[in-house]
């Protein structure tokens, strides 16, 4: 019995000691693979990825008219983007901001993609004929860093989520080239240049246009979904100083990290607020997010976010569960703000109580939206 027990307690330590050396293994691996600098950072100095004269034909993406001949009707590569900016043939808004609408996506097999980017990204051609309209692909951003940003290329290189990539692209190409970046989730219904959009009154001291969020708890005040500026706006420097002060750590890449802070939303939001008062953030402008972003209903009369969520997910795809849950249990959570103040005001006028000057604006303008919002969203506790 003794010998007995003496061997099952030998062959229990040594599946104990298996189990280690194997969980040591795993986790060696784990280490190195995260550590290792992304697969970007070894992409050739060769130029961008494709010659200037490619473009693709995008006027039969959308139920809508593109003009076969207007400059919106094809994308054209950051590589003839530059060409026409050395030759000064980028339109430009009376604000400064140039008629250029920016975005992103792995490759150029765009064509590839499902029906609905395709036909949002289209969107923006038959909004803005006379605009241009430029794709990026992975091999353009970091191209973009080595030339106009090498310092922040560690950073960059670090990242452990693609979107992370994506994310602080759009504020260097906000800052270079200007013009409008717009995600691939996000729809064209009406046009962003008019007054309320990036063509403001002359009096207006708007420089860079950032749609404010329609859930400022989660996101902070502003979303970068959608964002404008005119070049080399001094604001982008100071998102680029907080960029660096929230690099990704170890466990970050490791784990995966929702981007929401070191380059999401939160970024470009706490660089606003933590700017000194003065010309700088006077500059800087939150468009309604009602008419610029419709997220939480689906529509807005100007453009709307169509939120497919593709950024939530972690580096390493077995423990992906992880951060959909984290996105899930916010979706869950998630009462638009302006639902919130449209309960609010109408909770008071059902009192008879007088609503401020601001607030009265807001339900003149807004209250036909509540039994929308309501039907979707139902009662919330703090309403």
């Amino acid at each position: 019995s003794t010998r007995r027990s003496q061997s099952e307690h030998i062959g229990m330590s040594k599946k104990l000691l298996i189990i280690i050396m194997a969980s040591c293994a795993v986790g060696f691996v784990l280490l190195k693979w995260a550590s290792k600098p992304s697969s970007m950072s070894s992409s050739s100095s060769q130029g961008y990825c494709y010659s200037a004269d490619k473009t693709v034909d995008i006027t039969s993406w959308t139920h809508r008219n593109i003009p076969k001949d207007s400059i919106g009707a094809n994308y054209i590569t950051p590589t003839k983007l530059e060409e026409l900016r050395k030759s000064n043939k980028i339109p430009i808004l009376e604000s400064g901001v140039p008629k250029v609408i920016h975005q992103t996506w792995p490759n150029w097999k765009i064509e590839e993609s499902s029906p609905e980017y395709k036909q949002w990204s289209s969107s923006w051609g038959a909004c803005h004929p006379d605009w241009l309209h430029v794709l990026w692909d992975d091999c353009d951003i970091r191209k973009l860093f080595q030339i106009h940003l090498p310092e922040f290329l560690e950073v960059f290189d670090n990242y452990p989520n693609p979107v992370q990539r994506a994310d602080i692209f759009r504020c260097l190409v906000a800052k270079i080239y200007g013009g409008a970046y717009v995600d691939m989730d996000y729809e064209c219904t009406g046009g962003i240049d008019g007054p309320t959009g990036l063509n403001p009154p002359a009096s207006s001291q708007c420089k860079v246009f950032v749609v404010s969020s329609p859930d400022p708890e989660h996101d902070g005040v502003l979303q970068n979904a959608f964002m404008a500026s005119v070049p080399q706006h001094p604001y982008w420097d100071e998102v680029f100083k907080l960029a660096v002060e929230r690099r990704t750590t170890l466990k970050g890449r490791i784990f995966g990290e929702i981007p929401i802070k070191n380059t999401g939303p939160g970024l470009v939001s706490d660089a606003y607020l933590r700017l000194p008062e003065g010309d700088v953030k006077a500059a800087v402008c939150g468009l309604n997010a009602t008419e610029f972003s419709g997220q939480a209903l689906g529509i807005a009369p100007y453009a709307v976010h169509r939120n497919a969520g593709s950024w939530c997910a972690c580096r390493f795809p077995a423990i992906n569960f992880i951060c959909w849950n984290k996105c899930r249990g916010k979706m869950k959570k998630y009462i638009p703000s302006m639902y919130r103040d449209l309960t609010r005001h109408k909770k008071k006028v059902e009192r008879g109580e007088p609503l401020s000057p601001e607030d009265q604006v807001t339900w003149n303008l807004y209250s036909h939206l509540w039994q929308g919002y309501y039907d979707k969203y139902g009662e919330f506790e703090d309403a």
